[in-house]
């Protein structure tokens, strides 16, 4: 790709912003960089360095005055989520940038608004369980389909998702305090997959599906996403419905990423939505290792405005038939992070990643869901053989 002339703004500098930080320096533009952590890995990589929160939107555009820019500032971006998210979206519209407005993304971080705006969209999402106050609960016979998801109304991601499994378990927590801040679903059984995509000038285009194993209830730990789904044939319907999400919530351009349950009468139900390039090491580790796509490189042609048009990955390497991100938990009785021992690929697998998460000695018994897990593989193979078959194979090989 043709090398640029002018900058790029980075809001954030830690080791998951680095492939953003890395595509555009590869592009010619210089890069600013903004993280409150002074060892922040992708500060070094960066031309200007800019201390602060990503969270204080107007200290960094104060800050922002004060640099000294000799080349014209193309784009801003970020790998994170939530709070950083809204911060790219001030400073686009600030510094009259490609980016969604404040408002869109205000509206993903409000997930009872959210799902009251896509819902008139006719977008399938989760039963919602009425409030029924505090006084009404005592009284009331209670005729909900256990269990029942409770999460904050308002965040990103899945942090303070409760699980209320028993009739006690609601009672319990619709005398709290904290039962006015939530929103409370049915659970929605079936099958998980992530979508991962672009929106470029209101139109949103398909990258990636592929499918989420977790834990189930009651903590939802995320432990394995492979490559191709096994949903393939629903890559369509699931397209239009993200097409819907970005007309309801107005987003303009960025990246998307989205989960759903495909339930047994393969419907699509929305779980989760965001303006984000997403976690779980998809787009930096799975998609290139699988597909050989480098995401990064067209979410800075997207942020700068250059004319790009995504397709769906479809072709994997050559050979290649299954590719995972697979995550270990410890066992019941391990109650300190011990060294974790390499894993042994057969001759038609190949390791493509491989990180320890947590440092040795950690007291795991303070950890709560998806900080639990202990490391992450990425692996491949060119067997020919069913997709779960070939995850439990793993799976059973880790434990030995």
């Amino acid at each position: 790709m043709k090398q640029l002339n002018g900058s790029y703004l980075s809001i954030g500098a830690g080791e998951n912003q680095i492939p953003l930080i890395r595509a555009a320096k590869g592009r010619g533009l210089k890069v600013i960089a903004v993280d409150t952590n002074p060892m922040a890995p992708g500060l070094s990589e960066s031309d200007i360095k800019i201390l602060e929160s990503t969270h204080e939107y107007r200290k960094i555009l104060h800050a922002m005055s004060k640099v000294p820019l000799p080349y014209k500032l193309l784009g801003v971006g970020s790998r994170s989520y939530g709070k950083a998210v809204f911060t790219v979206s001030y400073l686009a519209e600030k510094l009259k940038l490609r980016g969604n407005s404040r408002d869109s993304t205000n509206l993903y971080l409000d997930k009872e608004k959210f799902k009251q705006v896509v819902s008139k969209y006719g977008i399938p999402v989760s039963a919602t369980i009425p409030n029924l106050g505090i006084s009404k609960t005592k009284d009331k016979k209670i005729e909900f389909k256990f269990p029942i998801i409770a999460k904050p109304k308002e965040g990103s991601g899945k942090k303070g998702i409760t699980v209320l499994e028993t009739e006690v378990d609601f009672k319990k927590f619709t005398k709290s305090k904290a039962y006015e801040s939530y929103l409370l679903e049915s659970y929605t059984p079936g099958e998980e997959v992530t979508v991962l995509g672009f929106v470029i000038n209101k139109r949103f285009y398909l990258i990636s599906l592929t499918d989420k194993i977790t834990t189930g209830i009651p903590n939802f730990i995320e432990v394995a996403h492979i490559a191709p789904s096994q949903h393939i044939a629903m890559a369509g319907e699931l397209k239009m419905i993200c097409q819907c999400i970005v007309t309801a919530s107005k987003l303009k351009t960025g990246p998307f990423v989205a989960e759903f349950k495909i339930n047994q009468n393969q419907e699509c139900i929305l779980i989760e939505a965001a303006p984000e390039v997403g976690g779980e090491f998809l787009a930096d580790q799975l998609l290139p290792a699988h597909f050989g796509y480098e995401y990064f490189k067209d979410l800075l042609s997207v942020t700068i405005g250059e004319k790009t048009r995504p397709e769906f990955l479809k072709s994997p390497k050559k050979g290649i038939t299954h590719s995972a991100i697979i995550f270990t938990l410890p066992s019941n009785k391990q109650k300190k992070m011990a060294e974790i021992a390499p894993f042994v690929p057969n001759p038609f697998e190949s390791v493509f990643f491989h990180k320890q998460l947590l440092t040795t000695g950690t007291n795991l018994e303070t950890l709560e869901g998806n900080h639990k897990r202990t490391a992450v593989y990425g692996i491949s193979t060119k067997q020919s053989i069913p997709a779960k078959e070939w995850y439990l194979s793993i799976l059973d090989r880790l434990d030995t």
